[in-house]
């Protein structure tokens, strides 16, 4: 807990910084000198500079929406609303530091595979958070489709920077993505009734 708040207290006094311009490895130093920030206290909780900042960022917003939202998911029975409502909830979160959300998208873009860790690790912690106890393939397909889902809005919400269409925009992901759950569920049953009626 004690590394969380110094995390956050040195990410605090950075993000003017980030508004001022872009911000690079090579950078860093002077920054830190000029905000007087410990560089071997950042550089322990942050090894691996920029990149540790932005898994950071997205971490930190991803646990304000925890926070924020846990008594009303315990209330909602449905996992395809709590699933969106997070979803959602995380994207207004973004919205609202756009200079910072926009430079770790870039950022983020410029890697792949760190961006598919990145997402995917939320992905993971939301069906975790709503309690998801499968055990089979679904398990899997579950996370690449809102894997999907949140890649899609960051993406589209970065292109744009329209909250309001961004939520829009979600909504028909989830539409699309649920029936195209349910359509896959309806093929393997027909497979397996058609299988079993054989044998």
């Amino acid at each position: 807990m004690e590394d969380i708040d110094k995390k956050v207290s040195i990410f605090k006094k950075l993000e003017d910084s980030f508004k001022n311009g872009p911000i690079n490895s090579d950078s860093l130093d002077g920054i830190l000198s000029q905000l007087n920030i410990k560089k071997a206290e950042f550089y322990f909780l942050f090894p691996n500079k920029i990149k540790s900042l932005c898994s950071f960022y997205f971490e930190n917003i991803y646990l304000s929406v925890i926070k924020k939202l846990k008594k009303s998911l315990v209330k909602e029975k449905s996992i395809s609303k709590k699933t969106t409502i997070l979803v959602v909830e995380f994207i207004k979160l973004f919205d609202k530091k756009p200079h910072l959300s926009i430079y770790f998208l870039n950022y983020i873009c410029l890697k792949p595979i760190f961006l598919s860790k990145t997402i995917y690790k939320i992905s993971n912690n939301i069906w975790y958070d709503i309690g998801d106890k499968s055990i089979d393939i679904s398990y899997y397909t579950k996370r690449i489709i809102l894997f999907n889902i949140i890649k899609n809005s960051l993406f589209y919400w970065r292109n744009n920077q329209s909250i309001e269409d961004t939520l829009v925009f979600i909504e028909r992901q989830v539409s699309f993505f649920g029936k195209l759950g349910k359509s896959k569920y309806n093929a393997k049953k027909y497979i397996k009734e058609k299988v079993f009626k054989k044998l």
